[in-house]
């Protein structure tokens, strides 16, 4: 296939076979009769001399050249579709998918507010939300990511969304049973309780970094609110965003004249010339509803 002229088609249709799994689900989605789909999927793959699909059982699944081949073509084929979406759409016609992954913790913080919100202003559009502390690299343009590691995503837009300030908290039956915690010697020594696999902290006194201690973590738990548990149950010393530390806890601060950098929390999403409506407007409602808790944190 020496040029995409008359074949464009005929990819999209194979893309969507991928995406639903199945010839009769992406034929029910196009309107298409199946006859058609076979018919035009088989002069694909004998204009590119090779197979992309292949059964497996009852399942058409695509080959290893034809994944391959998906990878490639899907987010040019997204911005193709959204291209064509925006043109054609009434400028008060909000639609679409849109996929968004995120901590536990956030959701629950603001974006659950932000969601029903959403949703009730936008009844066509349709949110596939991942609770969870695992990196979800977004993989179409329709995915959005909140996170505070961007270390491995130089190609994505990050946008700042708030950060979390922090101290060091354990609970007084944990503070009785060791020496008291009078310098950060003695709390890098302490038995700790963390969020991630990060070792070295930088500490600072006001703005200005102190000292960067190592910590030997005793428990790694990938959820604030399971780290804030395990603190409150005695078994160590952790540190812990100050906002979701109140009266109601068993918890003590520790040494309050430090505090590790604050965390910095990010949205994001693939680069594209192309924003579907919806997702532009999803965009914007995250980031409102984020900005009490960036003023919250400029202002303690």
């Amino acid at each position: 296939m020496s040029s995409i002229f008359g074949n464009v088609d005929d990819l999209y249709l194979f893309s969507k076979v991928v995406e639903m799994g199945s010839l009769q689900a992406a034929a029910k989605q196009l309107n298409l009769p199946l006859s058609t789909m076979s018919r035009r999927l088989t002069g694909l793959e004998s204009r590119l001399n090779t197979r992309l699909l292949e059964k497996q059982g009852r399942e058409l699944l695509p080959t290893e050249t034809g994944l391959r081949v998906f990878n490639q073509l899907k987010s040019g084929l997204e911005i193709i579709e959204s291209a064509c979406a925006q043109i054609s759409e009434d400028c008060d016609d909000v639609k679409g998918k849109i996929r968004l992954a995120l901590p536990h913790n956030f959701y629950r913080n603001f974006v659950g507010d932000v969601v029903e919100a959403f949703l009730q202003q936008y009844p066509k559009v349709e949110l596939d939300l991942v609770l969870s502390q695992e990196q979800r690299i977004p993989q179409t343009d329709r995915d959005l990511l909140m996170t505070f590691d961007i270390s491995e995503l130089d190609d994505m837009i990050a946008r700042p969304l708030f950060q979390a300030k922090h101290g060091f908290y354990a609970s007084p039956e944990y503070l009785a049973k060791v020496a008291k915690i009078e310098g950060l010697a003695a709390l890098t020594a302490q038995s700790w309780v963390s969020v991630d696999h990060m070792v070295d902290l930088p500490i600072y006194e006001g703005t200005s970094l102190v000292e960067v201690i190592t910590i030997k973590p005793k428990l790694v738990v990938n959820d604030i609110m399971a780290v804030i548990a395990a603190v409150d149950k005695g078994l160590g010393v952790a540190s812990l965003p100050i906002r979701y530390i109140t009266a109601r806890d068993n918890l003590v601060q520790i040494l309050p004249q430090y505090h590790r950098s604050a965390r910095q929390a990010y949205l994001v999403y693939k680069q594209r010339r192309y924003q579907p409506k919806a997702l532009s407007l999803f965009i914007d409602a995250l980031m409102k509803g984020a900005a009490p808790l960036q003023k919250m944190t400029s202002e303690s």
